[in-house]
């Protein structure tokens, strides 16, 4: 009897068993292709493609990773892991070759984890190839991080990051490396690599100057790609969406910056300019998500400013002078010493008294809600309205400040403006030509273009001394000592009315021989007389300086000029709706910058930089350089 009991308990083990491989089969069931159509598959596979995580809408799948899961037998979390730890060992080793072996291994296990890819792709562009002598022999591993990151692409389909990541190291280390020129020039020439990056992005829109593919150009068509897969629906995570967005417009500024450095100037240089600034305004109409969970753009700052004053202004006609009779009853309840503390400039104040002026100022502070609370009973409730709101305001402008201080927002804004100016233009045309000369030991020529460098360099800061606080003023002041290693080749000394002693002062600290110029020099000379200046006529840019607020149609909501402002420095996170993003173009092609391909194309006015025109034109070093000689010369 338990032995028929026993079999029949089997059969009915087995009988369930058989009956549940039903449902699961419904739900597990994989999609499948064939000639004639596709099955979706089970419900698992259909919920799978549903939110995009099967491997087949993650990425491609590699085979041989798919071996290696097979053979971890589920465990390869666990491996992932333990290789993790392997690969820092080899990294604190600095056993290159055994970091990029373990970190190629983690990818094949888990090719989606993103951390991965970003340290086997820098460890190959900046470790591995600084092992090597040869410059060309460093390019060519940077140039296998950047495939690295392209086939991380492919198995991370449009992923943010990496995307932008493969933008940071073709501008950035190609760009900034300590070989950067050498770096450039072969990237230009690489037609190969250009051939197999066309796959992931047009390469033939990064055009610089001259025609050929530029990388800071390159690296911003991977920021694009970046900006555009964020606004189809991918998740941005570990990175700051006020940077991210950032470094698409930072390319363009980065571009113009670096082929001034080469020696092309005039209106190439402009236009390049012109479309930098165009650039971080479209940035700065950018909607930016904060840590505080609501929007900013970093171009409204004025515009918000201005709301704070008119509500201010309205919130003191509901009950004028009450402002001030709060104060003053706060005042007469503090303790003497903080009362004798409050009347103490700010300039005066010491150690020892900083801390209870501070108190006193905090304690004689008067809210808008104890300003509103004093209005007569039938506006009350409308003034404590307009406190709220104006709390608000006050909090929205000092977050978007926050912000814009982070990313430079007003000085890269500033820098933008100026560069268009044909006074810089002249400025760096001079200072270019004059350490030509000076190489080329023509030591009277040299010194005629410095001064007349000079001379329009203190218009630029006069006009933008914000410019001042800047490195490109640390980059003249290496120039100043050169001017100054000249003279006394000459056997003379930097003359009194030497017209950028405030820059000498801003940088003496900094530097010991600047500050043996500045107590030679002392307190810059007054004069009433213009100093003479020398016109460069070969390359004139155009005569009417380019309007920073240019195109006038574009205005952001800020009402800001599109070019120049916001005064502030920064791109700006706006939570406008964002144009269509056009792939930037050559430097002549204008003004093809990031996002600028909905906004309309602006007709060009006179004093518009055209970039066809712009290339410097070579220049012999003369004994006596006239005005009419004074032309920008190509690197």
């Amino acid at each position: 009897m338990s032995r028929d009991i026993s079999f029949w308990r089997k059969v009915g083990y087995i009988g369930v068993i058989v009956l549940l491989l039903f449902p699961l089969f419904w739900i597990g069931q994989p999609a499948t292709r064939t000639a004639t159509g596709s099955n979706p598959g089970g419900v698992l596979s259909q919920l799978r493609a549903q939110n995009n995580l099967s491997q087949a809408e993650l990425g491609e799948i590699d085979p041989a990773g798919e071996s290696i899961k097979l053979a971890t037998l589920g465990l390869r979390g666990v491996a992932a892991n333990l290789l993790w730890e392997k690969s820092f060992e080899y990294k604190k080793k600095e056993d290159w070759e055994g970091l990029s072996a373990t970190l190629n291994q983690i990818t094949k296990l888990q090719p989606n984890f993103i951390t991965v890819w970003e340290h086997q792709s820098h460890n190959l562009a900046y470790n591995v190839s600084v092992e090597f002598d040869d410059y060309r022999m460093r390019y060519h591993w940077v140039k296998k991080g950047i495939d690295f990151l392209a086939e991380g692409i492919r198995k991370n389909r449009e992923n943010p990051r990496l995307l932008h990541y493969t933008g940071w190291i073709t501008g950035q280390k190609i760009g900034r490396a300590d070989e950067h020129v050498q770096f450039r020039e072969l990237f230009r020439q690489d037609t190969d690599f250009h051939d197999s990056l066309n796959s992931e992005v047009p390469v033939d829109k990064g055009h610089g100057w001259d025609g050929r593919p530029d990388n800071w150009l390159v690296g911003q068509l991977w920021y694009q790609r970046a900006e555009r897969a964020l606004d189809a629906g991918m998740v941005l995570k570990g990175k700051s969406p006020l940077i991210f967005h950032a470094d698409n417009p930072m390319s363009l500024i980065n571009y113009s910056t670096t082929i001034e450095e080469e020696g092309v100037l005039g209106q190439t240089a402009q236009q390049s300019w012109y479309e930098a600034g165009l650039g971080w305004t479209q940035y700065g109409r950018l909607q930016i998500p904060t840590s505080w969970g609501h929007n900013v753009r970093l171009g409204e700052y004025d515009q918000v400013n201005d709301d704070i004053d008119r509500m201010r202004e309205r919130l003191e006609q509901f009950a004028p002078g009450v402002r001030e009779q709060i104060r003053q009853e706060k005042i007469a309840q503090l303790e003497p010493e903080l009362r004798t503390a409050l009347d103490i400039p700010e300039e005066q104040l010491t150690e020892d008294n900083y801390r209870q002026h501070s108190e006193a100022v905090l304690q004689t502070r008067v809210t808008h809600r104890e300003v509103a609370e004093r209005v007569p009973d039938t506006n009350r409730a409308s003034a404590i309205r307009l406190a709220e709101r104006l709390n608000d305001q006050e909090l929205m402008s000092s977050r978007i400040s926050h912000y814009r201080s982070i990313v430079n927002y007003d000085y890269w804004a500033i820098r933008c403006e100026a560069e268009q100016t044909k006074t810089a233009v002249d400025a760096r045309e001079f200072l270019y030509k004059a350490q030509q000369a000076h190489d080329a030991a023509d030591l009277e020529t040299a010194r005629t273009l410095y001064e007349a460098s000079w001379h329009q360099w203190r218009k630029i800061y006069d006009q933008y001394p914000r410019l001042m606080d800047d490195i490109s003023a640390e980059d003249l002041a290496n120039a100043i000592k050169r001017y100054q290693r000249l003279l006394q080749q000459l056997d003379e000394e930097v003359p009194a009315d030497f017209p950028l002693v405030d820059l000498v002062r801003k940088s003496q600290e900094r530097d010991d021989s600047l500050k043996e110029l500045y107590q030679q020099l002392g307190d810059p000379l007054e004069t009433d007389e213009e100093p003479q200046e020398m016109e460069p006529a070969a390359e004139k840019p155009a005569a009417e300086e380019p309007a920073a607020e240019e195109p006038a149609a574009e205005k952001p909501a800020a009402e800001e000029p599109a070019a120049e402002k916001p005064a502030a420095e920064e791109k700006e996170p706006s939570e406008q709706p964002q144009p269509d993003e056009a792939q930037p173009g050559t430097a002549g092609d204008m003004p093809d910058t990031p996002d600028a391909a909905a906004q309309a194309e602006p007709s060009q006015p006179a004093g518009q930089p055209e970039a066809d025109e712009a290339q410097p034109a070579v220049a012999e070093p003369k004994a006596e350089p006239s005005a009419s000689e004074a032309t920008p010369a190509t690197p």
